[in-house]
């Protein structure tokens, strides 16, 4: 299997609805070329993690214990410093 077969390709006034990075190629007759997300694992993650805020929004309430607190605190402090670090970073270019 070649790279461009497993890239969808969609025109833009074909309606079709799209949830990936596209790419116009050049030329007269542009496509978007789809990249796809892999959609079911993608929404599935993001599901985990809103089930996982969920929780923790429901253990870290007023009157929850200062060490529940402290935990809270340092945790997501740590993990919002990790993802805004990474999607600071330059991202790869694919090119076709």
């Amino acid at each position: 299997m070649t790279a461009s077969s497993s890239i969808e390709s969609s025109t833009f006034s074909g309606g079709t609805q799209n949830s990936g990075f596209f790419q116009l190629e050049p030329g007269p007759n542009k496509k978007a070329n789809s990249l796809p997300l892999r959609d079911e694992d993608y929404t599935e993650d993001l599901k985990e993690v809103q089930a996982y805020l969920d929780k923790v929004k429901k253990i870290v309430r007023p009157g929850c214990s200062q060490e529940v607190l402290n935990v809270a605190v340092s945790s997501m402090s740590s993990l919002a410093r990790i993802l805004s670090a990474m999607s600071s970073k330059p991202k790869p270019r694919a090119s076709l």
